[in-house]
């Protein structure tokens, strides 16, 4: 054996950080690997365009995800809904305090509960009986809210909408990043956070349009909307192709080629495809056992990638967004703003959040995952203490500027923690754990959202802690060791393939290493350097 043969067959070694890494695959892998990294954007999106109309309906899932999600929470606000299911309080209507911690808790604990359950069964019985048990669920959940005769009722209509919510989330991210090609993956799975923010736009614009009626339509409108997502859905869910990576792994090949000729033309690279996920999946004896466990995700093989996923998921609420969305009309009401104008003018920032994620996606690919989620995470730190500063100023003036900082903050979050945390997650675990590194991933933000929805009312509320705009400095000053984290544990991952980045854990590569560690890949056919693939990555 040549010592270049023995150099590929050592893969497991550690490497200088001078010192190019060798990366031994088949040459077909190799060959199919070399094309991702060359194809452009455009080419990409040529060469791929059905596996990419597949990754827009799982957009459409994140879609009614926004929407559900919104639509249920939002309803509160609407005084047909306070009449016929509050009570009268100084010529109003009020819902109790506990009824509306009783309807956060109910959405919160049932998409926790929904993506742990869905980890599971995606990966035993693949994503399209998943998604079409939810879609039912969505259906019964909407059709109980809006029958519902009291908040008993409603709040059993939340839980049942709830569990799909968690299911949503939990099968589109890793499935648009096994479809979509290399050079736009990236952007893909940043879209999934564009796609629930366009579906709470969604949910405010059908709102507005219902306020006119003086009856239960006011509010019902809502829920009925929601049974035409679930129709839409629906009907092109028969069609929907299981991701190759999904199939291989359970032994279902010629399911896997089958799918990737009906989603290409004749002139794609079927064989070299088919050879690059059977490389991914052996790697680590992933054929083996083809149905990932979260157990094994805490293994010490996979458990910093565990950690990574989730721990993005967790900085995307510690950053404190359930604060500055929730409560950015309650500041423009105090800048003097009427609650109708303050109203229109939070559908204008959800506007403007929805164009922040649009920008995200060309940060995800131009500064890199890491790069994004580090400097969108030190500008959001900053802002955070801005608007704590300005807090401590009594006038109106301060109270402006406080509302000017949330919008700022509000289009950056969006456009870096907001966007990103999607394709890190995704590309952090391996390709057997995707799902179930996902559902932790979602559980974990389902978590933490549950703190800040039951703690904030108490933080911010005059006669409890009475923090105001200063707790702020509290999500800035956790922001701040978030970024900590980042720097040391969350690797750039743009432009590498799933072989690449397994590879890179495997050598024990120090996540913030990623981008400067060159790898050379080698084939198994004699001892020819396939197509020269030589990726480099540049500080």
């Amino acid at each position: 054996m040549s010592d270049e043969k023995q150099a590929a067959g050592a893969h497991t070694e550690s490497q200088s950080e001078d010192a190019p890494a060798i990366l031994a695959t088949s040459s077909l892998a190799a060959r199919f690997e070399h094309r991702q990294h060359t194809l452009t954007k455009m080419e990409a999106i040529k060469e791929n365009k059905w596996p990419l109309l597949w990754c827009l309906y799982m957009f459409f899932l994140c879609i009614t995800w926004g929407f559900d999600g919104m639509a249920g929470g939002i309803v509160v606000s609407i005084t047909e809904f306070r009449k016929d299911f509050g009570t009268p309080y100084e010529g109003d209507y009020v819902v109790g305090a506990i009824w509306q911690l009783g309807f956060q808790a109910a959405t919160i604990f049932s998409l926790t509960f929904g993506a742990f359950v869905s980890g599971l069964a995606i990966n035993r019985y693949g994503r399209q009986p998943v998604i079409l048990a939810a879609f039912l669920l969505s259906i019964a959940g909407a059709f109980l809210q809006f029958f519902s005769r009291n908040l008993t009722e409603f709040v059993g209509g939340k839980i049942l909408t709830g569990l799909p919510m968690g299911a949503f989330t939990t099968a589109a991210p890793p499935y648009a990043s096994e479809m979509a090609p290399l050079s736009i993956r990236g952007s893909v799975a940043a879209g999934m956070n564009f796609s629930i923010v366009l579906g709470q736009l969604i949910g405010y614009g059908v709102m507005r349009e219902a306020s006119k009626y003086a009856d239960a339509r006011a509010y019902k409108v809502l829920f009925a909307t929601q049974w035409g997502f679930a129709a839409v859905a629906l009907a092109f869910l028969p069609f929907f192709p299981e991701s190759p990576y999904w199939l291989v792994a359970h032994g279902r090949a010629d399911k896997a080629r089958k799918n990737l000729e009906k989603l290409h033309d004749s002139s794609y690279d079927y064989d070299g495809h088919m050879a690059e996920i059977q490389e991914s999946l052996a790697r680590q004896n992933q054929e083996s056992d083809a149905r990932g466990s979260y157990a094994e995700c805490f293994s010490k093989e996979a458990r910093t990638r565990t950690l990574v996923a989730a721990g993005m998921f967790f900085i995307q609420n510690a950053c404190g967004p359930a604060w500055v969305v929730g409560y950015m009309s309650y500041y423009l009401q105090l800048a003097g703003m009427s609650a109708a104008v303050s109203f229109d003018t939070t559908v204008g920032l959800a506007g403007l959040m929805v164009v922040g994620n649009v920008v995200g996606w060309f940060l995800v690919d131009y500064l890199g995952r890491r790069g994004t989620a580090l400097y969108g995470s030190g500008l959001l730190t900053v802002t955070l203490f801005l608007i704590g500063a300005s807090s401590l100023i009594k006038t109106q003036g301060a109270v402006w500027a406080q509302v000017v900082f949330m919008a700022i903050w509000s289009f950056s979050y969006q456009a870096t923690l907001g966007a990103v945390a999607w394709p890190i997650a995704t590309e952090a675990a391996t390709s057997r754990l995707r799902a179930p590194t996902q559902a932790i991933a979602i559980i974990v933000n389902g978590l933490s959202t549950s703190i800040w929805a039951l703690s904030l009312p108490y933080a911010i509320n005059p006669d409890q802690g009475n923090l105001g705009g200063k707790i702020a400095f509290i999500f800035g000053a956790t922001l701040g060791v978030c970024c900590v984290f980042i720097f040391f544990m969350v690797p750039e991952t743009k432009n590498r393939t799933y072989i690449e980045i397994d590879e890179l854990w495997s050598r024990g590569v120090p996540p913030r290493k990623f981008k400067t560690t060159t790898l050379v890949t080698l084939s198994d056919d004699s001892e020819a350097k396939v197509a020269d693939v030589e990726v480099e990555h540049r500080n």
